[in-house]
């Protein structure tokens, strides 16, 4: 170890000081939340939940539960009444996360009938089409496969639409 001259005894010093300092220091004072979002989900943070979350308990933190102290907050209780599987979701969050999930997936179909509708509507008034070589050259298509691909364009927009419509 290199040191500057003079400084040994005074670098010494401020090393005890430092050590002294984080030894003596009390743990803060928090605890760890436990709580569930709308969608079912088990949280574990130190700020309380956000007012559509679910406390589900209040822990200690390390100190408090090596040492066999109680926490300093009560424990909350489970929101839901006992029952065989405590982190089941209440019929409310079931039903408004099935509700998600299925204005999701209609919002998703409704995108790709667009999508398939301009595909098609591409095809329709291109008066020519190419695909791409192995070597990203342009391969122009013949009038049988142009009339094959707006066939086949028609056929997954009508897929996809009558997809769209069935969710909707």
């Amino acid at each position: 170890m290199v040191m500057a001259r003079g400084s040994g005894m005074l670098g010494g010093l401020c090393t005890a000081l430092l050590l002294g300092s984080l030894c003596f220091s009390p743990p803060s004072e928090a605890n760890v939340y436990k709580w569930k979002d709308v969608q079912g989900r088990i949280h574990y943070t130190d700020r309380p939940p956000p007012p559509d979350g679910t406390l589900i308990s209040i822990e200690p933190t390390w100190y408090a539960r090596r040492d066999g102290s109680a926490p300093s907050r009560a424990t909350a209780p489970a929101a839901t009444p006992s029952s065989s599987a405590p982190d089941a979701p209440t019929p409310a969050a079931e039903a408004a996360l099935r509700n998600a999930v299925q204005n999701d997936v209609a919002n998703t179909r409704t995108e790709q009938c667009k999508k398939a509708q301009e595909r098609y509507q591409n095809y329709i008034v291109s008066r020519r089409l190419f695909k791409e070589g192995e070597k990203g050259e342009r391969i122009y298509l013949t009038d049988a496969e142009l009339a094959e691909a707006r066939v086949n364009a028609k056929r997954e927009m009508d897929e996809a639409c009558a997809a769209a419509a069935e969710v909707r």
